[in-house]
């Protein structure tokens, strides 16, 4: 395909072809390339080299990374140093940026996780640990693995079973101080692989307890946990986090979400009140009782939180939105339409916003399926932001 610009949604169908095409083959000759894997890739190189598509170099590369992936996690050759160190050679030098070997490298490392050989795959994560909260965490859990079960690996020395718990907790230590992200290597297969999870949930959870001062494990594990939608493990990190630091509302507002999700009100409810309690005067979790409310078939949650805001003196425009809403899930379309114009007429720099709200929920009297909840996502998105919620 020449002249003119080639859509993204063509090249990345191309690609998904192509690479399940290979993954296939790769699946059904495993013995074959592990004889002669630099064939193999000779093959792959010419695919992309005649693709009827223009690739970006970045996607090329993470191309290869994940071809990369496929021939270690199916290869029975993995346990052999050479081997390993030679196909990521070959995986490397077909790459447009040579130096970007972390893809390849830590998909050597997690097949060596894998089949036992944490010594082995030590090697392949440490230029990168630092790097990377989620690869920071397989690097010490390589050398507590070697601490609390030992390696039949060269190299492996018994008399340093002490040592290799030292080195994790060590490792760990630095990682809380460094705080890197979350996964900013960690892509394509590696980022699918669901056995990873338990070498990085392992660490934050012995880090919790090594380092109980430190919040950024919890944080981190937060994180991870509503990236992979884990409830079991955001309920025990926040469970941890809010008896450990009682005065950090972050916890407190993840928390607060959690429950409005599952569903239960009275619950989610009782914990904002919980909330008031602990930060009394803050908007916030006066703001999540009207949040809250707004979902409760009866008024008298709403007034009372309604009222609260007046007395902490909520930013008005705020209140004004909220009112609004409130009438339109109730149903009162008049008294909707008297909340938002009084909006407009009050704060005219937000007529951008109020503008479209008035001729989505005012102007046009039929509504599709769904839409009073992405006006409910929006109006409370404005409102947090409003607020500055989430923002310290």
């Amino acid at each position: 395909m020449t002249g003119g610009l080639t859509p993204e949604i063509v090249v990345s169908n191309w690609l998904d072809k192509a690479k399940t095409e290979i993954f296939s083959y790769i699946e059904t000759n495993t013995e074959a390339i592990d004889e002669n894997f630099p064939a193999f890739f000779g093959k792959v190189a010419t695919i992309l080299e005649r693709a009827n598509v223009p690739i970006p170099d970045q996607v090329h590369d993470e191309f290869i990374d994940a071809v990369a992936y496929q021939v270690f996690a199916v290869s029975k050759r993995a346990g052999d140093p050479r081997f390993v160190s030679r196909v990521c050679d070959i995986a490397c030098g077909m790459k447009r940026k040579k130096e970007r070997k972390a893809g390849v490298h830590l998909a050597a490392a997690v097949k060596l996780m894998k089949i036992g050989m944490p010594l082995a795959a030590a090697a392949y994560l440490r230029p990168y640990w630092r790097h990377d909260a989620t690869v920071g965490c397989w690097y010490a859990y390589c050398h507590y693995i070697l601490y609390k079960e030992g390696s039949t690996e060269p190299g492996y020395s018994v008399a340093e079973r002490w040592n290799y718990l030292k080195s994790a907790h060590q490792y760990m230590d630095d990682l809380g101080r460094l705080r890197p992200g979350l996964q900013r290597l960690v892509r394509g297969e590696l980022e699918q692989d669901t056995w990873l999870a338990e070498p990085f949930w392992t660490m934050i959870f012995l880090s919790t307890e090594w380092f109980p001062d430190n919040p950024w494990f919890l944080q981190i594990g937060i994180l991870r946990a509503k990236q992979d939608r884990n409830n079991a493990a955001l309920v025990k990190v926040l469970q941890i986090a809010l008896v450990r630091f009682p005065d950090e509302i972050s916890f407190y507002r993840e928390a607060y979400h959690l429950k409005f999700e599952q569903g239960d009100l009275g619950d989610t409810l009782s914990f904002v009140h919980d909330m008031l309690e602990k930060f009394p005067g803050n908007h916030e979790p006066i703001y999540y009782g009207l949040r809250t409310a707004l979902h409760l078939p009866r008024d008298a949650e709403y007034n009372y939180f309604r009222a609260l805001a007046e007395e902490s003196k909520m930013p008005r425009h705020v209140l004004h939105l909220i009112n609004y809403v409130h009438a339109l899930l109730r149903g009162r379309q008049g008294q909707a339409a008297l909340c938002l114009d009084e909006f407009r007429r009050k704060y005219p720099s937000l007529n951008y916003y109020s503008d479209l709200l008035w001729f989505i929920t005012i102007d046009a009297p039929i509504r599709a399926d769904g839409a009073n909840l992405a006006i409910i996502t929006s109006v409370d998105n404005f409102c947090r932001r409003m607020l500055k919620i989430g923002e310290t």
